[in-house]
């Protein structure tokens, strides 16, 4: 499953995800270190992983 980094406030970001469009908040100790917004991020077996 493919997301977009939409946001990021304090210790989450907000993720936009590409098949349904809906928009979650995960924490940053949870995505590849130094993510920004913009960021393209493929998430799979519960880990993200930049693109």
């Amino acid at each position: 499953m493919y997301c977009t980094i939409m946001d990021i406030r304090g210790d989450y970001a907000y993720v936009k995800y590409d098949d349904s469009g809906v928009i979650s908040e995960v924490a940053l100790a949870l995505l590849p270190f130094g993510v920004d917004v913009g960021d393209r991020l493929k998430f799979e077996n519960y880990e993200f992983e930049r693109i």
